[in-house]
């Protein structure tokens, strides 16, 4: 159900740092920002500085320029020109300059140290800042009218909660606190300054971070909101709920809310093969929404006394690795099969004994008395 990705163009797919061999490379979802094969992101994959090259040839659509700077690696007028225009606020402006300030700096790192600096400065901007926030054409498919809310959003952001903490001297009188810990910030040392939040809100300079995630902020850029600065991507999710699955602000009026999270309506599928869910029955693991016939395929177990499987519509029981359909004919005693439901229980050799007396018996006696049980119809 996943349509070629920009990335399977390439001749050696960039490999996944996560998953090793699991993963064959890089090969963008068609709509999820990740990986269709491993599920990861791509700030996850070994990309390459000729990736990138291959990368920013002849743009086809608005999802093949996000793929290309995913790596930020802006070295190319024409693509910073498409980035940087003359609508765009001084956050994306700050991204660039920045960017081309920390090639210089990576360019000048040892060579078995490039490539862990980039990709910590690609993950932090991406986690912080997404593209798909920051300009409407990163994103997938607005309608018009979510469009205009897109800009007016843009605007506000821009005119009252951007801004870039600069690195300033503690004014004296009176003692300055730290506007994060609150603890006095020492008057010979530096702070981190925000005119976002007046001019005396100061920060010692490790906790200028984002009031939701505490990371430090990349750049120092902070978007400021009642009375705190929050990261891009915090600052959006206290106007807007976000799409679990496409990772994109939702500016629609109708969307799908599930397992504390927040879904476009169609982008509310099955985690593994994209079957759109609504109205269906689903199954949650690790916090993505599974069809039934997934999540038998990917994480059913076997029971231990019949050998068949333990589906979604089966319940089961589970004992350290050992596992059974939660019925008197499965989790019973393996010598005189009596139901263990809702009794106390011996387990010896991965079977499951009412007695000590029982558990002797086994032990003594020749281990094919006691065949498997014959076939129930769960």
């Amino acid at each position: 159900s996943c349509s070629e990705g920009v990335a399977g163009s390439f001749g050696e797919r960039p490999r996944c740092l996560k998953c090793g061999d699991r993963c064959p490379g890089l090969d963008m979802h068609y709509w999820r920002k990740i990986c269709k094969h491993c599920r990861c992101g791509p700030e996850d994959h070994d990309l390459t500085d000729e990736d990138d090259r291959q990368l920013s040839r002849k743009p086809r659509d608005p999802r093949e320029l996000s793929t290309r700077i995913h790596k930020l690696n802006i070295d190319d007028p024409a693509v910073q020109s498409e980035i940087v225009t003359p609508e765009n606020d001084l956050v994306i402006h700050r991204i660039v300059s920045e960017n081309l300030r920390s090639q210089q700096y990576v360019s000048m790192l040892p060579k078995d140290k490039q490539l862990f600096a980039a990709q910590l400065r690609r993950r932090q901007l991406q986690r912080q800042l997404p593209l798909h926030d920051l300009h409407a054409r990163f994103c997938d498919s607005l309608t018009e009218k979510e469009g205009h809310k897109f800009q007016k959003f843009a605007e506000k952001r821009r005119n009252k909660a951007a801004g870039i903490g600069t690195v300033g001297a503690v004014p004296e009188k009176p003692p300055t606190r730290c506007h994060r810990c609150d603890l006095t910030i020492d008057p010979k040392s530096f702070a981190m300054l925000t005119s976002r939040l007046g001019g005396t809100a100061c920060f010692h300079t490790g906790c200028f971070t984002c009031a939701t995630c505490r990371e430090l902020l990349v750049d120092n850029i902070y978007f400021c909101r009642g009375g705190d600065i929050y990261c891009g991507r915090h600052y959006a999710e206290l106007i807007y709920p976000r799409c679990s699955a496409c990772d994109e602000i939702i500016f629609s009026r109708e969307y799908t809310q599930a397992e504390n999270q927040s879904w476009h309506v169609q982008h509310f599928c099955c985690w593994y093969c994209d079957t759109p869910l609504a109205g269906l029955r689903y199954i949650a693991q690790q916090n993505n929404p599974y069809c039934v016939q997934c999540f038998d395929r990917l994480y059913s177990k076997v029971c231990a006394t019949c050998g068949r499987t333990i589906t979604a519509d089966s319940p089961g029981l589970s004992h350290g690795p050992n596992h059974w359909h939660a019925c008197p004919h499965c989790f019973c005693c393996h010598c005189c099969h009596t139901s263990l439901i809702n009794r106390q229980f011996l387990l010896k050799d991965g079977r499951l004994f009412c007695s000590t007396s029982c558990r002797h018996v086994y032990d003594t006696a020749p281990r094919n008395a006691f065949p498997r049980p014959p076939l129930h119809q769960h």
